[in-house]
């Protein structure tokens, strides 16, 4: 070989090398939400207004809100009925918020904890947290929302609210408007930005033929946390828990009920208005997602109405999106108007070229549980090749169970969605690591060429499927080395791209490609896994772990068990936001160690103080204008406080030790 030669061999070699490392290390972006935030406000200072039928401030809730200035906590007498659509409007550009909130939230569950509309509160008069709410109810018959924001609206939190639609509108075409997805909203600059919904119990009712979705964001910085949203069901249509088009994000989805015979969350299904959006920065944590039995035409608990079925979470566009610590559960097929019963749609739509910008990309699937489905995830790549093709696409530490084609699939088992796993079309740079998956169809069904596809420290079903379908698998190609070789040709044996994977009841004679430099596994069946308790697993997901005396346990690439992390699982459900006591801005000090807790909040006539640490001498109730209107000893950390003698409003409880301050804002009621 020539000195050129040479020089022309180490340069291709050394640019492969590089590459191929750039390529290896490539991961999804995390959404960037920093600056959603979520925790109730600092309320120092703001005026206190009440609505409700007899002695309140105002009768009327549109005039109360349009009176409200920003730095106002509106407080809507519980069990009262507000009847109409009403219009949050731009308040010119503070950054304080309005907050539209229920007189008893002493009686909903505290903050970070998801209410319950039918918990039992222990009070005679609302005997259940829903009645505890004040409801917003659009009667209109054309189907106008509750609740709608005019173009750049802002900083307006809804708490402990009843939403919804009364009985006689048959066709609702959405509860709660945050933004406009019409050609009214075609510019970021007139686009709202900062709500949150906390707390609210947003629902439809079965009378109706559309209910079509509760909540849209159309918006910028917006949060749903905590509430109970259910009932969103169409016949032939489309219908949502949670849904976005014309929105640029960020956004934060976290703990919430989601009930939805559509998508129970979709962004997508339509061509944004602003020119070149593609919905951003999303955090979807902690919630439920699920689709009752009563909705299933042949299920015995089938109550009557057939509502068109598709899937539990679907982006058709969607840039940075993580979908961490959820439970998704109960998805079936409804051919030919509904889907195939997949739980994940990931799949890029341009809207007939209309939105030609759209993508799904830096795609983050963590730590979740799929259960109770007729397939797993469809990942398309592409709008049949037009646009971006979705790249960057992480589904790790997920427990997959149930996923059962014959119990849920469409029932066609020479089909690709008869109990896969995984559709995977064209796709680049998706890795699938650390899963228990146990369905009965093939792991995959590859149907193009994607590049950068890592498969490893999985533990999956191998088993035959009725179709005859098995392990990695694509249409024209058996099994393994030649669905490898044909639909992921970078995946080698020296790379370990496919590697560590426990496959169940699999063929290692259609895999001797990847048994020299890779490892893999194929036990004959799941008694040769050692699972703690597969046969409860399907009352208690904890039986799907590995036991300690498994030989798959210990022996992943990074020295953990193969398959789901149970312990991670189960911290991710436990994943809490850290809402801090709120410290005024009234005090120089701050006092990082103690804590108080505060409850009832709002208060009426007495206030349970807790607090931690080392015991406080004394405490100040401070009013908006600074000034000290009540005090006194605190001679334990458990005890409680009178302060009927003090007027409605909003006051800070401050207690004080070692030259710091711990304080929280009180919000004061009378009956």
């Amino acid at each position: 070989m020539n000195e050129l030669s040479k020089k022309v061999f180490f340069l291709v070699f050394f640019c492969f090398i590089g590459i191929h490392l750039v390529h290896s290390q490539v991961t999804p972006a995390l959404p960037n939400t920093a600056e959603v935030i979520t925790c109730f406000p600092d309320t120092t200072g703001y005026e206190v207004i009440t609505v409700g039928p007899v002695g309140r401030d105002y009768s009327d809730l549109q005039s109360a809100i349009n009176a409200a200035l920003p730095g106002t906590v509106m407080v809507l007498d519980a069990g009262v009925t507000f009847k109409g659509g009403f219009t949050l409007p731009d308040k010119g550009n503070s950054d304080k918020w309005i907050i539209l909130m229920s007189s008893r939230m002493d009686l909903l569950s505290g903050e970070e904890t998801r209410i319950n509309p039918g918990s039992t509160t222990n009070d005679v008069d609302f005997p259940t947290q829903k009645e505890a709410m004040p409801k917003i109810v659009t009667t209109n018959l054309s189907g106008i929302p509750c609740i709608v924001t005019q173009a750049r609206a802002h900083h307006y939190r809804l708490i402990g609210l009843e939403i919804t639609a009364d009985t006689n509108v048959i066709n609702s075409y959405g509860l709660i408007n945050l933004g406009s997805s019409s050609s009214t909203q075609n510019s970021l600059d007139d686009v709202p930005h900062h709500f949150v919904i906390d707390r609210c119990y947003i629902h439809g009712h079965d009378n109706g033929v559309i209910m079509k979705y509760g909540i849209r964001l159309d918006c910028a910085n917006g949060a749903i946390i905590d509430s109970y949203v259910s009932g969103f069901h169409s016949i032939g249509f489309d219908a949502q828990a949670i849904s976005g088009i014309n929105g640029p994000g960020p956004f934060k989805i976290l703990n919430n009920f989601l009930e939805a015979s559509g998508e129970n969350i979709l962004f997508g299904g339509g061509a944004p208005a602003i020119p070149g959006l593609i919905p951003s920065d999303i955090e979807i944590r902690y919630n439920h997602f699920s689709k009752p039995w009563s909705w299933r035409v042949d299920h015995p608990d089938y109550a009557g109405k057939h509502w068109t079925i598709k899937n539990l979470f679907e982006l058709k566009t969607g840039k940075r999106v993580l979908l961490d610590g959820n439970i998704l559960e109960n998805c079936w097929a409804d051919l030919p108007i509904g889907q195939s019963g997949y739980a994940i749609l990931l799949t890029v739509r341009t809207e007939g070229s209309a939105s030609p910008q759209a993508d799904v990309s830096d795609i983050t699937i963590t730590n979740n549980i799929i259960r109770h489905v007729g397939a797993g995830i469809s990942l398309p790549g592409s709008d049949d090749g037009i646009g971006n093709r979705s790249a960057r696409i992480k589904i790790a530490n997920n427990l997959f169970y149930d996923v059962d084609g014959p119990s849920y699939g469409d029932q066609n088992i020479f089909g690709p969605n008869d109990g896969t796993f995984l559709k995977i079309g064209k796709p680049q740079d998706v890795w699938v690591d650390h899963n228990t998956i146990l369905q009965t169809g093939p792991i995959t069904w590859a149907y193009d060429i994607t590049d950068g596809f890592f498969f490893t420290n999985n533990i999956v079903h191998s088993f035959v499927s009725p179709g005859g379908y098995q392990g990695i698998y694509g249409p024209g190609e058996s099994q393994g080395n030649n669905t490898f070789d044909h639909y992921f040709p970078d995946v080698t044996d020296e790379n370990q791209h496919f590697h560590k994977n426990v496959l169940i009841g699999g063929n290692p004679a259609f895999y001797t490609n990847f048994n020299v430099t890779s490892e893999n596994y194929f036990p004959i069946d799941v008694d040769a896994v050692g699972f703690v308790d597969f046969e409860d697993g399907l009352m208690d997901y904890h039986g799907f772990a590995l036991s300690p005396k498994s030989q798959f346990a210990m022996d992943a690439t990074d020295g953990s068990d193969i398959g789901v992390d149970i312990n991670q699982l189960d911290s991710a459900f436990q994943w809490v936001r850290g809402c801090l006591p709120i410290i005024s801005s009234d005090h120089s000090g701050i006092d990082t160690e103690g804590k108080i807790n505060l409850y009832p909040n709002p208060v009426y006539d007495w206030i349970n103080i807790s607090t931690s640490g080392a015991l406080p001498s004394r405490y100040f109730i401070i009013d908006q204008l600074g000034r000290i209107v009540q005090s006194g000893m605190l001679d334990s950390n458990q005890m409680q406080v009178n302060v009927s003698a003090l007027q409605p409003g909003s006051y800070v409880f401050s207690t004080y030790r070692n030259k710091s301050w711990v304080s929280e804002v009180v919000i004061l009621l009378r009956k």
